[in-house]
């Protein structure tokens, strides 16, 4: 009683103003000192890991929910007994008398204020488990929604930084790749600059060459003492020595592209040793190359200049008309007549009759060769065929062979001569590794039609068609 009185005069506790206090405490704490090191409490679990939920389903607490009541079944004065039949019965009475006693006087009311107790113990007990578990669930959740925010900002943040460094090396590989693109213009530029003028050089090399020679005829021709009508036939008959000078190209260059024909000329007269007929021998360099390859050769040319440039190298080269020369020649008497260049100075009639001399001049096996500009090339064509005002007309290859077939012949090769350099012709675009597909669909279509413009403007610009007598 006592107690109980005391407990009722003892003043109750602010549970919530003391929480308020120890909070300012800690905020001034935490003002005063900049860095709180942070160490979390350790529980001893007795080295077992513990889980949310564990505590409110433990079986400590199933056991306090179920043993917190006593039902003080050792209690039962009823049960009291003696075997002393009349003593027995004082005793039993008097056991009886003190039991009740002592269990209602004192033992009942402390046992039921101690069931009580244990009763709302128990209760406190399964209500803090709730609490407990419920606050860990609530902080764990909450826990995971803070870092799932901070992992997503700290995504986002990566994701603009990554943007905006992305977009930095973008614009800067652009910017390069332009001036990378400059650089190669100007460098393509360049190139096809430098190889204007090594071929200016190369034409003023081989004009003056043969300004050189011109003069010196002239000024022997001064000195023999002939008329003025005489110097100027001569002028007129260098005019065109003069012009293949500056257009054709150096002797040294046109004799490298003729080494093509050796092997074809070769063969035919290693097979009857034969003289092997140049038409149009120009200023002789096939020629030279037949004597350096020990094969005979003898050519012609209508223009006077050139025969006396040929005849002035050592070679044997008449002043003649290719049909009037044929036409004097013993049949048979040939391994093989190669004209270069030619044709496309002769109308159709002439260039028939040309190609049925050849037939009858040539033994049987040997080679009948002609080689003209390629029709099929749009810029060799306007470039090369319209530069000589003695061309008549152009000669398509399919033309070609069915006119030599026609006469005779059969045609062994039609080969592309003179292709135009890598820089001269348009340039394909590079597909990027990085390209869309379809962006890389559009760029191989981009370039398959420069290839088709390039075959078609800067294909080979000679070819020459190449046949052989068969009479048996």
């Amino acid at each position: 009683m006592e107690t109980a009185e005391k407990r009722e005069k003892s003043p109750k506790v602010d549970v919530a103003s003391v929480m308020e206090e120890i909070r300012k405490e800690i905020l001034e704490a935490r003002k005063s000192e900049k860095d709180l090191p942070f160490t979390p409490l350790k529980t001893d679990f007795d080295g077992k890991e513990q889980k949310a939920g564990k505590l409110l389903n433990s079986e400590e607490l199933r056991f306090l929910n179920r043993h917190h009541s006593y039902p003080l079944e050792s209690y039962c004065p009823e049960e009291l007994s003696s075997h002393r039949p009349l003593l027995g019965r004082l005793i039993v009475r008097l056991k009886r008398k003190f039991m009740a006693f002592l269990w209602d006087g004192v033992l009942k009311r402390y046992f039921e204020s101690e069931r009580e107790f244990n009763a709302s113990l128990v209760r406190y007990l399964n209500e803090v488990s709730k609490y407990v578990d419920a606050r860990d669930a609530f902080i764990f959740w909450e826990l995971i929604r803070k870092l799932d925010v901070d992992i997503t900002k700290a995504l986002e943040r990566i994701e603009r930084v990554g943007d905006e460094r992305l977009g930095d090396i973008v614009s800067s590989e652009k910017k390069i790749m332009r001036q990378i693109n400059d650089l190669n213009e100007r460098v393509v530029k360049i190139n096809t600059l430098c190889k204007s003028l090594e071929q200016k050089v190369e034409e003023v090399d081989s004009a003056t060459r043969g300004l050189e020679r011109i003069i010196s005829k002239i000024g022997g021709t001064g000195n023999s003492g002939k008329g003025s009508e005489t110097h100027k036939e001569q002028a007129q008959d260098y005019t065109y020595l003069m012009l293949e000078n500056r257009y054709r190209g150096s002797e040294e260059e046109i004799k490298d592209r003729m080494k093509f024909y050796l092997s074809y000329l070769k063969s035919a007269y290693n097979l009857h040793t034969l003289p092997v007929l140049d038409i149009g021998c120009g200023r002789g360099e096939l020629l030279e190359l037949l004597r350096e390859n020990g094969i005979e050769g003898v050519g012609i040319d209508i223009d006077k200049a050139m025969v006396e440039m040929c005849r002035d190298k050592g070679l044997k080269v008449e002043n003649a008309d290719c049909l009037d020369y044929l036409m004097n020649l013993k049949d048979n008497s040939l391994s093989a007549v190669i004209a270069l260049q030619v044709i496309e100075h002769l109308e159709v009639g002439k260039l028939k009759r040309l190609i049925s001399l050849s037939i009858e001049k040539v033994r049987d096996g040997g080679a009948v060769i002609f080689e003209t500009i390629n029709t099929d090339s749009l810029v060799a064509l306007g470039r090369n065929y319209f530069k000589d005002p003695t061309h008549v007309f152009p000669l398509h290859p399919d033309t070609m062979r069915f006119i030599m077939e026609g006469a005779g012949l059969k045609v062994k090769d039609v080969i592309p001569l003179s292709p135009f350099g890598k820089e001269a012709s348009l340039q394909e675009i590079e597909v990027g590794d990085f390209a869309t597909p379809r962006w890389s669909y559009a760029i191989e279509l981009l370039n398959r039609n420069i290839r088709r413009l390039n075959s078609l403007l800067y294909g080979h610009q000679d070819y020459c068609i190449i046949g052989v007598v068969e009479k048996e």
